[in-house]
Order: structure tokens, then C-alpha cells, then sequence
């Protein structure tokens, strides 16, 4: 190989020694060239944006069976009668007894007699009493009434030969009206029981009515009672006489109790 000759020829001349000096001593491997091979084909690949996005739709589904499992069904709206209420008409109310002194019968006039209290034992008859009760036992709880009650002497007395008597002895004073209204109120107490009143016969006082009750029961005993009611003026009087019988055919508790009451008002209307 031909050198050129002027100032680059000694340098490209080193050059070239140093190549073959390297050529000897540095020999290279032989490359060997294969024919290139076929690719395969590239696959999806995972990312962290793909794995988040998964993870939201996964959580989204579960919420959404969540919701599903525990939402409360529609409920169908089912129809509803509203109740209409009535205002309930006012219950016809019992007449009082100054209502009934005004309707059924009249006020009394005049001037109120009694202006004392009175004591109903001691106006009383005790020979009437002892005639009543055979063996009379008193007692008195209250200001106003006072009772007698057979006392047997020993256990050889029947249960029908058992009696009681009561006289019960009111004065209101100065007030003539209150005594009717108390009078009517008796009576309308006896009638409950009763069921039914009379006059008296012959009458008593100024006003009087008369009842009879037996107590209903198959003891034998009754017992039955007679009640008589008396206003004279401003004092208002209640006799009962009572005995362990069933019936009163004769009359006789109806005829005591009369006798008592119309003792006691002509008692009461000579001492005041």
C-alpha cells in the first residue's frame, strides 16, 4: 500500500501500524449473525392506573349489592278508613231535688216552724218501741238517727221474730226549701230499691210517702222493710222497720212503721 508523501504521510503511517500491531496481538471473535427471530405478540400490561380502577369498580359493586340487600321494600300504600267521630249526645241527667219540687210537685210556702235541733231518741215512744223490737237494744251513731235491734234472750228466739227500727229526726232552720229537697231525696233513695211509693194513708204532716222492700235471695230470711217518709214544715222525718221475713202480707211492718212516724211528728211539733 502506497503512502502519500508530503506532511500527513508519516502520521497516517504510524496509524496504520498501530491498527495491524493491534490486528496481531488482539485477535476479535467471530459474530455469529443469526437471522432474526419473530417477535410474540405483546400482551396487556398491568399498570397502576388499571389496578386502581379495578378496585373502585369492585368496591362500587359492593356497595351496590349492599344497598340492594338492605333497602327497605316499597311498601304498597294501603288504605286507610279514618274513623268519623260522633259527638256523643249528652246523657239526659237525673233531675235534682229542687228541679223535681219545681216540676213534679210544688214549693212549700210559709214560714219554717222548728228553729231547735231534736233529738230522735228521746221523741221516740219507748212503749211503742218495746211493742216493735220485743227486747229493744239502743244504739246511735249519729246526732240525727237512732236504732233499736231485738236482743234475744238466749238462742231459743227465732230468726223471724228478729226486728229493727230506725227513726231518723232532721230540722233545717229558717229553711223551708232545704227540708223539701231532703224529704224528696229520701224518697228518691227508697225508690231505688223499691221501685215504687205510695202515699201515706191516712197522710202525716204536711207531706209523706210510704215504701216496702224485701231482699231478694233464697236465704228465707229477707229481710223485708217498711219506709216511711214525713216533712212537717222545716223538719224532715224517716222511720224503717225491718224484720227477717220474706213477705208482709198482714201489713204489720208497714202499720208500725206509720205508727212511729206519726208519733214522732206530733212529738216533735209539741216541743218546739
Amino acid at each position: 500500500m502506497a503512502l502519500p508523501s508530503g506532511p500527513d504521510g508519516p502520521g497516517l503511517r504510524a496509524t496504520i501500524q498501530m491498527n495491524d500491531y493491534q490486528q496481531q496481538d488482539f485477535p476479535t471473535a467471530a459474530v455469529r449473525h443469526t437471522a432474526p427471530t419473530q417477535q410474540s405478540r405483546p400482551g396487556l400490561r398491568v399498570t397502576p392506573a388499571i389496578l386502581s380502577g379495578a378496585s373502585a369498580v369492585v368496591v362500587l359493586m359492593l356497595f351496590t349489592v349492599l344497598f340492594l340487600l338492605t333497602r327497605q321494600p316499597d311498601k304498597t300504600a294501603v288504605p286507610v278508613a279514618v274513623a268519623t267521630t260522633r259527638t256523643a249526645e249528652p246523657a239526659p241527667t237525673e233531675a235534682s231535688p229542687t228541679e223535681q219540687a219545681t216540676t213534679s210537685e210544688p214549693a212549700p210556702t210559709g214560714t219554717a216552724t222548728f228553729t231547735k235541733t231534736v233529738d230522735p231518741c228521746a221523741v221516740t215512744d219507748e212503749d211503742l218501741v218495746k211493742k216493735l223490737t220485743l227486747f229493744p237494744d239502743k244504739s246511735q251513731i249519729k246526732a240525727e238517727e237512732c236504732e233499736w235491734s231485738t236482743l234475744a234472750p238466749g238462742a231459743g228466739m227465732p230468726g223471724n221474730m228478729q226486728f229493727r227500727l230506725q227513726v231518723y229526726v232532721k230540722v233545717f232552720p229558717g229553711d223551708l226549701t232545704a227540708a223539701h229537697e231532703q224529704f224528696l231525696g229520701l224518697r228518691q233513695e227508697a225508690v231505688l230499691l223499691a221501685r215504687t211509693s205510695a202515699p201515706a194513708e191516712p197522710p202525716i204532716g204536711d207531706a209523706s210517702w210510704t215504701t216496702l222492700y224485701t231482699l231478694p235471695g233464697d236465704t228465707g230470711k229477707g229481710p223485708t222493710t217498711a219506709t216511711v217518709g214525713v216533712r212537717v214544715s222545716n223538719a224532715v222525718i224517716q222511720v224503717a222497720y225491718q224484720r227477717h221475713v220474706t213477705e208482709d202480707p198482714a201489713g204489720r211492718l208497714a202499720k208500725g212503721a206509720l205508727d212511729v212516724a206519726r208519733s214522732v211528728a206530733e212529738k216533735i211539733g209539741t216541743s218546739n
